[in-house]
């Protein structure tokens, strides 16, 4: 889903039916428009395998992934050992930020704080 002209792309891990619902979700729509972004230009990857995804999986599928933001555990699979939460790192000619779930983040100050700062350092930095 999305446009996608900047490689922008949010892994989740939904249930197919809550996928919309993450569209229209105000805290992460709020958060894309902070940092200059709107959800209709990033894709949103579904990641309906308990296993992690790969870049090179994701530009087979046509997808420009240059920056990615996974929202849950085992998400992206280069970036299961080599990265901390809210930690943006590159990995290769990717940047990766790894964060808690939608869900969680919205809900716990405390992450949305560790969140924003790690999407200035990676988007606004």
């Amino acid at each position: 889903m999305g446009s996608n002209p900047r490689g922008i792309v949010l892994l989740v891990r939904v249930e197919p039916e809550n996928l919309i619902k993450l569209q229209r979700n105000v805290f992460l729509n709020n958060m894309l428009k902070a940092i200059g972004q709107v959800m209709e230009e990033c894709v949103v990857v579904n990641v309906r395998s308990p296993y992690p995804v790969a870049v090179e999986e994701l530009r087979a599928r046509g997808l420009a992934a240059t920056q990615v933001i996974g929202f849950g555990k085992n998400l992206l699979d280069v970036a299961t050992k080599r990265t901390q939460p809210y930690e943006p790192v590159r990995l290769g000619d990717v940047a990766y930020l790894p964060a808690a779930e939608v869900e969680i983040i919205e809900y716990d100050n405390g992450r949305k704080k560790q969140l924003w700062q790690a999407l200035q350092r990676m988007f606004l930095g």
